[in-house]
């Protein structure tokens, strides 16, 4: 069952990957309430997290609530990187999930900070492409497909956004999403 699933989500990202390099991958758009979309994509991670004594957060940010977004693909954005958070987490580690904005460059960021293993500046360079893992050995301690920050980077550019990455070996990493937001106001009209 296990290895059915793995094959079924790395089938699903082949294809997410090769709709996005070939342009057939297209938003859908909506509004998106950020409180419920980071709460649904941290529940992905929360069982792996408390097998592995990981602490995971919420840091929301209270001057925004609605973004206009892909809700799917922007869920898919912060379980992969949530994920990969965990993953590279020691037990007894933190993982937070940040939401800031910046009003004055009409930017969302959303943070993903750990306190992993950290990346070396050497190996930040490789990490956003398909089927790249930072440790190819055979024997390698943690498994996964080398699609996920591909992924992330294509969909989060696709949303018109970046990706920017902050690592120190030993300390662990933040991965952020900037996002285009034009400071719409943070309550819901049912009419827009």
């Amino acid at each position: 069952d296990s290895s059915g699933r793995h094959l079924l989500s790395l089938i699903n990202d082949i294809l997410d990957l090769s709709k996005v390099e070939v342009g057939k991958l297209e938003l859908d758009t909506e509004k998106v309430f950020i409180e419920d979309l980071c709460q649904s994509s941290m529940v992905f991670v929360r069982q792996l997290a408390k097998k592995k004594n990981v602490l995971v957060n919420y840091l929301p940010d209270p001057a925004i609530s609605i973004l206009q977004a892909d809700a799917r693909r922007l869920k898919q954005i912060l379980v992969n990187l949530l994920s990969n958070a965990v993953k590279f987490t020691p037990e007894g580690g933190k993982v937070t999930l940040e939401v800031h904005t910046n009003r004055a460059e009409g930017i969302v960021n959303f943070s993903v900070t750990d306190t992993g293993i950290g990346i070396s500046e050497d190996d930040q360079k490789r990490l956003f492409q398909p089927f790249t893992q930072l440790d190819s050995s055979l024997s390698r301690k943690y498994d996964g497909t080398g699609l996920g920050l591909a992924l992330v980077k294509r969909l989060t550019e696709l949303h018109g956004g970046t990706v920017s990455l902050e690592s120190e070996v030993g300390r662990g990493s933040c991965f952020t999403v900037s996002l285009p937001w034009q400071g719409v106001d943070s309550t819901f009209h049912p009419s827009d």
